[in-house]
């Protein structure tokens, strides 16, 4: 069936205001018929049964326990790195530790597997046996993120001291003062370039089938929201296209310490952009938080949950959001959208589109016609990728892609088509990018308008005659052909 929504239409469809009528319920019902039948997107998308097959988990010795590290001060297999600040250190350390503050390895998105090997061996480590580091207290993100660099040089046996110096303190087990050190030595580990990320990994593979970036910085962050007064403006906020949001406290049990690995991961395993819509398990997953050392705590803990793929982009999103050239995308309230669309509308012609943001409807065709936010041209998602220059020069032909700012919402806040066109909106050349995550479901919450499609409407209504009438004139001439006998065996 051809589609009547194509920017081939003369001209513009006329609108008027939504009122419920029986074409409207016909057009209703024939647009969720098409929905079932729709292709898939652009976007990689999967159901869950098409999710990978779980095999067997192994979950990595990746925590230590202050008694099991007690039980092994002295031996020689067992290093234990201090990743707190020198004045933490000089103050009070685990007897033997050797001072490593992250900032001494100078992490940054241009990071070299090779140098952080050199590194390692110019502090004496060899990368053999346990390395356990020590942080602050319970998660400390510098412990975190240095046990990331000893997996990317290739360490045999990293871990995190969980509770951290805290924790040791705490049980009253013995410290010292006096800094210890090691020789140079030669470091073993093979390094591990497929434990990191850095921003132009990230921009080549957001959004791409087998991986998924995961934001660790909070929903607020992430969803980007701006204040009435910035509303419209263009603002580096928001997240990576297609980033999900994930609270790791999620890991933790009511007695604030960690969850099993098997229930981490379990827990984990429920996260995605919907319910119906979790993550699958075998995919790559790249960790970011704002920057330095924030995020690390959340590559640990997928490590400690069994995770084989994944990586770290150390860089985060302080890098990401500094470089004009890579996209964003933030989430529009629904106040934020009606002033803006208010702002755009003109007496003749009150459903044209918008002159300073792109706005698409990326619901099916026929739900566009049946009623949308004025202004909104329809683009199913099905058709977004392969459709989406032709409908921009039909309708914007002017746009600067680096700086006019395009809107996608579809039906609420439990539909990923807004967050799958986002990000092909990104994936061909605008910058600013944003999504009307609570969709037409939000608008209509507030009192929002919705304008009508007649021109839609009506070559809708002739689709459906028409395959009404060929189903009709099959079934008769199916009807008037003689019984043909049939071969029983006999």
């Amino acid at each position: 069936m051809s589609d009547p929504a194509s920017p081939q239409t003369p001209a513009r469809s006329r609108a008027t205001a939504l009122t419920g009528s029986r074409a409207g319920a016909t057009a209703s019902l024939l647009a969720v018929a098409i929905l079932l039948l729709a292709v898939a997107t652009a976007v990689a998308v999967r159901w869950p049964w098409q999710r990978s097959e779980e095999g067997p988990v192994t979950f990595p010795d990746v925590t230590a326990t202050p008694s099991w590290l007690a039980e092994r001060l002295g031996d020689r297999s067992v290093v234990v790195v201090d990743a707190r600040s020198a004045a933490e250190y000089s103050e009070g350390h685990i007897p033997g530790a050797i001072s490593v503050p992250a900032s001494v390895l100078g992490l940054d998105d241009r990071i070299d597997p090779f140098e952080i090997c050199s590194s390692m061996g110019q502090l004496g480590l060899t990368g053999r046996g346990r390395i356990v580091c020590c942080g602050g207290g319970r998660l400390d993100a510098s412990a975190a993120a240095l046990f990331w660099a000893l997996d990317v040089a290739g360490a045999e046996g990293p871990m995190l001291l969980e509770g951290g110096f805290e924790a040791w303190d705490a049980g009253g087990r013995p410290r010292e003062t006096s800094a210890s050190t090691r020789p140079p030595a030669a470091w073993s580990g093979g390094p591990r370039p497929d434990r990191l990320a850095s921003a132009a990994y990230v921009a080549l593979v957001f959004g791409a089938d087998g991986h998924e970036i995961i934001d660790t910085r909070g929903w607020d962050e992430w969803a980007g929201e701006l204040d009435e007064g910035s509303w419209g403006t263009r603002a580096r906020v928001g997240h990576i296209p297609h980033a999900l949001p994930y609270d790791f406290s999620e890991f933790r049990g009511t007695d604030d310490m960690l969850l099993p690995p098997e229930e981490t991961r379990e827990t984990f395993s429920r996260t995605g952009p919907r319910p119906s819509t979790p993550v699958d398990l075998g995919d790559e997953f790249i960790v970011h938080g704002r920057g330095g050392t924030d995020g690390a705590t959340g590559y640990y803990l997928l490590r400690r949950a069994g995770m084989e793929r994944l990586r770290y982009f150390q860089a985060g999103w302080s890098l990401w959001k500094s470089d004009h050239s890579l996209p964003v995308v933030r989430i529009v309230s629904p106040d934020e959208l009606a002033q803006r669309v208010a702002g755009e509308r003109r007496w003749l012609r009150p459903d044209a589109p918008p002159r300073n943001f792109v706005l698409f409807d990326v619901r099916h065709w026929g739900d566009h016609a049946t009623g949308h936010i004025p202004g909104a041209v329809g683009l199913s998602s099905s058709f977004f990728a392969d459709s989406l220059d032709v409908y921009l020069a039909r309708d914007w032909p002017d746009i600067d892609r680096s700086s006019t700012p395009v809107v996608t919402y579809c039906y609420g806040s439990n539909c990923i088509r807004s967050r799958n066109t986002a990000t092909q909106a990104a994936r061909r050349g605008f910058t600013y990018v944003e999504r009307f995550y609570q969709g037409i479901e939000g608008w209509r919450l507030v009192g929002g308008e919705l304008l009508r499609d007649e021109e839609r409407l009506e070559a809708m209504r002739r689709e459906y005659e028409k395959a009404r009438r060929e189903a009709e004139e099959k079934r008769e001439a199916g009807n008037g052909k003689p019984e043909q006998p049939t071969d029983d065996g006999g």
